[in-house]
């Protein structure tokens, strides 16, 4: 019991209620959300999730209202324009977080949810940036199975075993402008030698690239099976071999596996 006459005490309950959660939901089967995730989800008072504009639905929302109870929840949707530029996506960030800040120190239970996992190529890093440099509340992060593991577990291909070496990688950089190429990036045959397993995320438009560059490199470095899934975990999920993959158009959430075999 707390000794409402102890400041340090007071001090410290205070400071427990100024904490965000984020949750990662993962995929988009809402039965892979954890146990942890989702009683949290069930707890908070106010909700926030990522949209792309101010019309956009919330993919991790979508997730979320299957499994849990948000009856008499508040719900904010925060804009995370598709943008690489900083200076045109950072106040949007900024608006973000001060809108959470309002709501934390309002003394509620606040969770921010993201699709996949919240520190895996996710909007809310960009959060978390801001929360650790004003340091005016504490996050507590609960993580969510993301897309290649998705991936591979309906390949049953193990992610890595033994001393392989693991690669999760854009496909394209960024480029002083903000803007993504439209090109493999430049280190990829390296990796290719060093990595056993590489999961290659937005690799849609060099997918013609991946393939042949697949090819000239099996005589030097071994063979490689290889697959392209999209929305996997959702009941659209689609998954082919990258040899046999004639899609055209490619759904942002997408994901390439790329797993070299032993000579051995």
């Amino acid at each position: 019991m707390v000794d409402l006459r102890d400041e340090s005490c007071v001090n410290k309950l205070k400071e427990a209620k100024n904490k965000l959660y984020c949750v990662g939901v993962g995929p988009g089967d809402p039965s892979l959300i954890t146990i942890r995730g989702k009683e949290i989800i069930d707890s908070s008072e106010v909700i926030f999730c990522p949209v792309k504009s101010v019309h956009s639905e919330s993919f991790a929302l979508d997730i979320a209202k299957k499994i849990c109870d948000l009856q008499d929840k508040e719900i904010y949707k925060l804009i995370f324009p598709m943008t690489t530029k900083e200076d045109k996506a950072k106040p949007y960030w900024i608006s973000a977080y001060e809108k959470i800040r309002e709501k934390i120190f309002e003394g509620k239970k606040c969770v921010f949810i993201v699709e996949g996992d919240p520190l895996l190529f996710s909007t809310f890093n960009n959060i978390l940036n801001i929360i650790k440099e004003r340091n005016e509340f504490d996050v507590e992060i609960v993580p969510g199975i993301s897309s290649f593991q998705i991936l591979a577990s309906l390949l049953a291909i193990p992610i890595g075993d033994g001393d392989e070496i693991v690669v999760i990688m854009p496909a394209s950089i960024k480029e002083k402008s903000g803007c993504r190429t439209a090109e493999l990036r430049p280190e990829f045959d390296e990796i290719l030698k060093l990595a056993s397993t590489i999961f290659v995320f937005k690799s849609g438009r060099v997918i013609d690239e991946i393939k042949r560059k697949l090819e000239e490199n099996k005589s030097k470095n071994g063979k490689f099976l290889a697959f392209f899934g999209e929305l996997c975990g959702t009941e659209n999920e689609f998954v082919s071999p990258l040899e046999e993959l004639n899609k055209k158009e490619f759904h942002y959430f997408s994901t390439l596996m790329i797993k070299k075999i032993s000579e051995d």
